[in-house]
C-alpha cells in the first residue's frame, strides 16, 4: 500500500508541475499575443509565435470545429493512462506515462475551456516551418518516446 501511495504522489507531482509549466507559458504567450502574433525571432531557426490551434496535432481537422470534443477525448485517454500507470511498476514507464498524462491534461484543459490550444514554438529552416507546438505537445512526445522505448526494448525478466 505504501508503494502505491508513493507512486501516486510521484505521478501527481510530475503531472501538476507539467501542467503548471504548460498553462503558465500559454498564459504568458496569450498576454503578449499582440506583440508576438507575427513572431519574435529567437534564433535563425526558432521563433516564438501565437497560434490558436482548433484541430489536433499540427492543426489537422481544425476545420471541423471539434476542439471541445477533442478535449473530452483527451480526458478519457488520460483516465486510461492512469489505469496503465496503476498496472506498471517500472520507473521509466511511469515517468513516460506521467509526461503523456501531463501533456494530455494541459491541452485538454485548453480545448474544453477555450475551444483551442495555444501553440507558440516555431522551428524552421529558411521558409520550411515545422507546425507550431507547445510544452504539452513536447511532454506528450517525450513521454511517448520513453514509454515505447521501454516497451520495445525492455529486457526479458529472469525467472
Amino acid at each position: 500500500m505504501k508503494k502505491i501511495k508513493r507512486k501516486f504522489t510521484f505521478v501527481t507531482l510530475i503531472v501538476i508541475f507539467l501542467i503548471f509549466i504548460d498553462q503558465g507559458t500559454k498564459i504568458l504567450v496569450f498576454l503578449e499575443k499582440d506583440k508576438i502574433e507575427s513572431g519574435i525571432r529567437i534564433f535563425n531557426f526558432f521563433n516564438i509565435v501565437y497560434v490558436e490551434n482548433r484541430g489536433i496535432s499540427f492543426g489537422i481537422f481544425s476545420s471541423y470545429d471539434a476542439s471541445f470534443y477533442l478535449g473530452i477525448l483527451s480526458f478519457l485517454i488520460s483516465a486510461y493512462i492512469i489505469f496503465i500507470i496503476k498496472l506498471t511498476h517500472e520507473l521509466w514507464e511511469i515517468i513516460g506515462l506521467s509526461l503523456i498524462l501531463g501533456g494530455a491534461l494541459g491541452n485538454g484543459l485548453d480545448r474544453v475551456i477555450n475551444n483551442y490550444v495555444i501553440d507558440f514554438f516555431d522551428f524552421h529552416y529558411n521558409n520550411l516551418h515545422w507546425p507550431a507546438f507547445n510544452f504539452a505537445d513536447s511532454f506528450i512526445t517525450i513521454g511517448g518516446l520513453i514509454f515505447f522505448w521501454r516497451i520495445f526494448f525492455k529486457k526479458p525478466e529472469k525467472k
